[in-house]
């Protein structure tokens, strides 16, 4: 054994073929694409000679007259010795010599494969315009090839001449081939002619008007119509100097969801690449779809997704200041589409302003809330509110939104994404501003307390309703409040009183000590009786002790349903079984209490 001796990996060429063009490609139809790549390639190449050079990409379909698909282009060619090296070496790529990769669309030298994939055979017929002569190139899905002297004289150029495999010949049908090449080809600057029969389709002759800077927002509404298939609020243009990104902004028309993903149409060197946004746009853009070119960005080796490098992130960021620069002029420049924009997408738009305090600044009174009395904008809050009450939950929200009302106290329900967080930076970039949570418990501290001591039929009062109460663990009060017609409210307990931290149950260690630890003291929710109420004011009197206990129970059920709490079986069958009690000692006695 010759230790110094040096060993080359064997590869076994068929399989390398079938992997790279059968399981890199997520579907048939990207061989289209690399062939439209490879042909504006050759086109670019040629034009580093010749600057005025028309390039031009002609595709003949199979027919009556034949059975092949031919892809030609006028680009710069191969010569003999070019042919061995890139269409015969697997990774070797044309594009990565000579000229400016930057310049070309694609730069792996693996994109020829995906023919391999519809076809079992490749000819490719190439002139050089550095060569005199041309050569035909056949490879077969084997792995082998060989090479051949075309003797006739030739244009400079290529041609690729497919058989299409029986299985996928529904992709060389007329309308299947043109719905492909206008996918991937519709915003490539060289015109595609596709030839079938006698009928000649120019694939592209509308171009890409929505990168001409001269267009108008009409005609940049109706590209994004046809593109999205939908109306649009708004629209307004992109560029960044890192990636090379231009293209359009749409504003969508209605309200989508933070968990939403929404399609885009995104080039690369005007060449489609995906529907995906492929993490150009900032994170809180949900509101918005984009037709973007990038031509200072890379792709992935499948060529469907962008490689996120500095340069990409560079681009989304300039990408998040121009939306942020729009969403702070168009108030000014179109108040009608400003309150559009707002009625429609204020929750994306209160995302946004909790990260960035100008934009907060600028929109901030002309946002909606959810308040105990209706939608109101934060400009008719402010100006109505000398202080502002929230509650950061739902729960409390449903439970004081009444109580609160009957009292002139307007209550925000923040309980919203990034509401409370909002209305808490609201208050730090304005001192002047008060505003304050609100909880069951504070506004029950809030109402008028009843003095038992000076009359002993409340004191009596309390004390047996407490005595009925505590087998539900719960305690009771007796106070004033409006409205006059609610006879009870239950309030569920806000904090627990703890003597430690909470530990981690992770540590065995801790979780050991913990259990000799003191345990949380429990607070007790409470049922605060209406002292104003007409049935609150019959009950001092009742001395029964069936009909009293029924009565509490369905003040306490009651009072659950009312704030939105859960009622469990135990606590319907109270209430099912004092019902019950009152009907058997008489409902009209109860009535007219």
């Amino acid at each position: 054994m010759d230790e110094n001796q040096q060993y080359l990996f064997q590869v076994n060429l068929k399989g390398m073929i079938s992997l790279l063009s059968e399981h890199l490609y997520s579907n048939p139809n990207t061989f289209v694409r690399e062939l439209l790549q490879n042909g504006v390639d050759a086109i670019t190449a040629l034009r580093t000679m010749d600057e005025d050079h028309e390039g031009c990409i002609r595709i003949y379909l199979p027919d009556s007259s034949r059975s092949e698909l031919i892809f030609e282009d006028n680009g710069i060619g191969l010569k003999e010795d070019e042919i061995h090296k890139f269409l015969a070496v697997i990774g070797e790529s044309s594009k990565r010599e000579a000229f400016e990769a930057k310049d070309y669309i694609g730069k792996f030298g693996i994109g020829l494969l995906s023919c391999f994939v519809v076809s079992n055979e490749i000819i490719v017929e190439s002139r050089s315009a550095l060569s005199e002569t041309a050569v035909r190139w056949t490879g077969k899905s084997d792995g082998t090839y060989h090479i051949t002297q075309i003797e006739e004289e030739r244009p400079i150029g290529s041609k690729v001449i497919l058989y299409p495999k029986e299985e996928f010949k529904y992709l060389f049908k007329p309308d299947v081939f043109r719905k492909n090449l206008e996918y991937y080809g519709e915003a490539l600057p060289m015109p595609i002619h596709l030839h079938h029969e006698e009928n000649i389709h120019w694939i592209n002759e509308a171009g890409a008007l929505w990168l001409d800077p001269a267009a108008t927002k009409e005609e940049l509404l109706a590209i994004g119509r046809k593109a999205f298939n939908t109306g649009f609020l708004d629209a307004f243009p992109i560029a960044t100097k890192d990636g090379g990104v231009k293209g359009v902004a749409y504003i969508l028309p209605y309200k989508t969801q933070f968990s939403g993903k929404q399609t885009h149409k995104l080039f690369l060197k005007r060449m489609f690449l995906s529907d995906d946004d492929c993490r150009l746009l900032p994170k809180w853009a949900f509101f918005i779809r984009c037709i973007l070119n990038a031509d200072g960005l890379d792709a992935i080796a499948s060529r469907e997704a962008l490689v996120y490098n500095d340069a990409l992130k560079g681009a989304k960021k300039e990408i998040g200041n121009t939306v942020k620069a729009y969403l702070k002029s168009i108030g000014l420049i179109d108040h009608q589409i400003y309150q559009k924009l707002i009625s429609t997408h204020y929750l994306h738009l209160k995302a946004i302003a909790a990260e960035d305090n100008e934009l907060l600044q600028v929109f901030i009174d002309d946002l909606p809330f959810e308040t105990n009395k209706g939608i109101r904008t934060f400009r008719n809050i402010r100006e109505l509110e000398d202080t502002i009450f929230y509650t950061p939950n739902i729960d409390d929200f449903k439970q004081v939104r009444r109580i609160a009302g009957a009292q002139g106290t307007l209550i925000i329900n923040a309980a919203y994404t990034f509401e409370e967080e909002l209305l808490k930076k609201i208050q730090r970039l304005d001192s002047s501003l008060k505003i304050e949570q609100i909880s069951p418990g504070s506004l029950l501290n809030s109402f008028h307390a009843v003095d038992v001591s000076l009359d002993p039929q409340l004191a009596d009062f309390e004390i047996r309703a407490r005595e009925v109460l505590k087998k539900l663990n719960c305690t009771c009060s007796l106070k004033r409040f409006s409205p006059e017609d609610t006879p009870a409210i239950y309030v569920a307990p806000q904090d627990e009183i703890s003597t430690k931290q909470p530990v981690s149950s992770n540590n065995p260690l801790t979780a050991t000590l913990s259990a000799f630890a003191p345990k949380k003291k429990a607070v007790q929710p409470v049922l605060c009786f209406n002292a104003d109420n007409k049935l609150v004011k019959s009950m001092i009197g009742i001395k029964d002790p069936y009909v009293f206990p029924s009565i509490v129970h369905i003040l306490y059920v009651q009072s659950l349903l009312l704030g939105k709490y859960p009622v469990s079986d135990t606590e319907m069958n109270l209430f099912n079984e004092a019902l019950h009690s009152l009907i058997i000692m008489g409902m009209e006695n109860f009535i007219n209490i």
